[in-house]
């Protein structure tokens, strides 16, 4: 009787863990095919996502991910980038990361982070590696690649290259190539009008060029 007993109780132990580890997999769907924002039981899309993208997404769950495409043809982009403050977020913490290719309408959020290729209307992610090109505005945290916007470009962290009217970054390895280009901490080159270094080891080429050291016309060092 004990034994029959045991082997009752052992078979529904082992249903209870095997319902619960089989909701946990449909919790967490993989997509060919998905829309953005993408539904919360949505753990990672393995093909294309289309949509609104981040702008209206409120997720504060785990990592999701995006390996392929994404399409965000989103006809308020321009209403978004003037009255979005990137500043207000600024700390907050990624939870979608896009591997691949991204073209947008609008462009991400803070909560982003994308390894690849985007083109966007303006970009205001978390981690950028690869190439990202924004028609407006680029303000990120991390970046490593080629960086390219019509405006401007802000990022506490760059490796790489820096494109646009006006370059800011806290601490630069590589180049900035603007009208007007200013950095903190630099080691590289920065070619423009006016080019400003607090700290600096590599040149800078211009009309006006001021380091900590010195300010001089043309070429600096």
């Amino acid at each position: 009787m004990k034994t029959m007993i045991f082997l009752i109780i052992s078979a529904f132990t082992s249903t209870v863990l095997y319902a619960q580890d089989s909701l946990a997999v449909l919790g967490n769907k993989t997509k060919l095919i998905a829309f953005t924002p993408l539904k919360k039981n949505i753990k990672k899309v393995d093909g294309i996502a289309v949509g609104m993208g981040d702008a209206f997404d409120d997720y504060k769950g785990n990592m999701r991910r995006i390996n392929g495409i994404n399409l965000e043809p989103n006809p308020v982009g321009l209403v978004i980038w003037m009255f979005f403050d990137p500043s207000r977020t600024a700390n907050t913490e990624p939870h979608l990361v896009v591997n691949g290719l991204n073209i947008s309408g609008a462009g991400y959020g803070r909560s982003i982070s994308h390894n690849g290729v985007s083109v966007s209307l303006y970009n205001y992610g978390d981690t950028m590696q690869g190439l990202s090109i924004g028609g407006l505005t680029t303000d990120i945290d991390k970046g490593s690649g080629v960086v390219i916007s019509g405006l401007g470009i802000s990022s506490k962290e760059l490796n790489g290259i820096s494109i646009s009217i006006f370059n800011d970054a806290d601490e630069l390895k590589g180049m900035q190539i603007g009208v007007h280009n200013r950095v903190d901490n630099m080691k590289g080159i920065q070619m423009g009008l006016i080019n400003k270094s607090n700290k600096m080891k590599g040149l800078q080429i211009g009309f006006w060029n001021k380091n900590g050291k010195r300010s001089l016309p043309f070429i600096n060092f």
